[in-house]
């Protein structure tokens, strides 16, 4: 299956006619922020699936059969993600994707996991995800990982001696990524000056900016998303505050409309970068290209290994029966997908590295890899 989704990226797509007909088709769903503040987050994410079950299909499907998405607009909250969990189990549904945010992933996993259905978040890091059940798998790295590989970043790399911490309260993703920032940064000699919450419809940040500013940090840890984190990063260098400011993986290439050209000397932990030397990394940002009209990023290329890893599985199961697949999903050690070699530890979470970028004048550039 892999050898053949290699050469289909490589030649171009095989016409479906070619493959036979199929007719029963396999339900998976897709769930993820279509509108509100998630949305601009979560839209490669969305292409990401379309993506890959377009390549799947086009290629016979899996098992001989064709798979359908059905896509579930979870709104930007975990209230809405449990609705769309409940959903997609009524929609008979043998797996789902999504979601991206951590407090809307959490909200689903209980409903999917009563319901024996694998879940597949791309991209939630909150380490409690997948101890909520053993249906629930993630194919991102963990913030305890991610908190740990910036404050030593920090430290060793920008020689950073203090920190200051700007937390989205509203935000389960954000309040943990900032703890496990925090300690790392303490463990290592640092000292944390300030540690501040915010909620995510916050606008106006200059008092807790003009507060950071008197504290002088050598490093600001803004574990945010896109919309709150370039409000703040914006507001930050129009108030004159130079200072390296750092984030997680929530950051991305959006974040230059709500920050334009403040959006410099700062720095983000991410789980791939477009201009990773691997081979099936560079045809599939080519074939992404091509199709889409627009560059992937790490939210597309884990949807889209969520995808294919899944198929995998269902593939070596050989099966549609539920504890079948969570039991091949459970054993995957050495799947080689576009972000990487993915194994999965005893509590579901993949065994990779992870990615620092910088943005610099409207371009996110490699900086290093960071191995576990």
């Amino acid at each position: 299956m892999k050898a053949l989704l290699f050469a289909l990226i490589l030649v171009g797509m095989l016409p479906l006619s070619s493959m036979g007909q199929i007719t029963e088709k396999i339900k998976v769903a897709s769930i993820f922020a279509k509108t509100g503040p998630a949305a601009a987050g979560n839209k490669s994410a969305i292409d990401g699936v379309r993506f890959a079950v377009q390549i799947l299909n086009r290629q016979g499907g899996v098992l001989n059969r064709q798979i359908e998405v059905v896509e579930f607009d979870n709104h930007s909250t975990a209230l809405h993600s449990r609705d769309a969990a409940q959903k997609a189990v009524q929609a008979g549904v043998v797996a789902v994707f999504g979601a991206n945010w951590s407090s809307h992933s959490i909200a689903m996993a209980p409903i999917l996991q009563a319901a024996h259905i694998p879940m597949l978040s791309p991209f939630s890091t909150n380490p409690d995800l997948t101890l909520m059940g053993d249906y629930i798998f993630r194919l991102c790295f963990i913030d305890s990982f991610q908190g740990e590989i910036m404050a030593n970043f920090a430290i060793q790399d920008m020689q950073a001696k203090t920190a200051a911490i700007l937390v989205n309260a509203s935000q389960r993703y954000s309040e943990g990524l900032a703890d496990f920032f925090s300690k790392g940064f303490v463990q290592r000699g640092g000292k944390i000056l300030l540690q501040s919450n915010y909620l995510h419809d916050t606008e106006n940040f200059s008092t807790l900016l003009e507060t950071i500013a008197t504290l002088g940090p050598d490093v600001v840890f803004v574990p945010g998303n896109i919309v709150d984190s370039g409000r703040i990063i914006k507001q930050a260098r129009q108030m004159g505050i130079g200072k390296p400011i750092l984030g997680g993986d929530g950051w991305g290439t959006s974040m230059y409309g709500h920050a334009g050209s403040a959006l410099h000397n700062a720095y983000f932990s991410e789980h791939w970068h477009r201009d990773n030397p691997n081979e099936k990394s560079r045809q599939f940002v080519k074939a992404f290209q091509q199709t889409f009209h627009q560059e992937a990023d790490s939210g597309t290329a884990l949807a889209y290994d969520a995808v294919f890893l899944f198929a995998d599985a269902l593939g070596r199961a050989n099966t549609f029966a539920p504890q079948e697949i969570q039991r091949a999903l459970a054993a995957t050690r050495r799947f080689e997908g576009v972000t990487g070699r993915i194994g999965f530890d005893a509590n579901r979470n993949p065994v990779k590295s992870a990615v620092i970028s910088r943005i610099e004048n409207k371009t996110i550039t490699y900086v290093k890899t960071v191995e576990p």
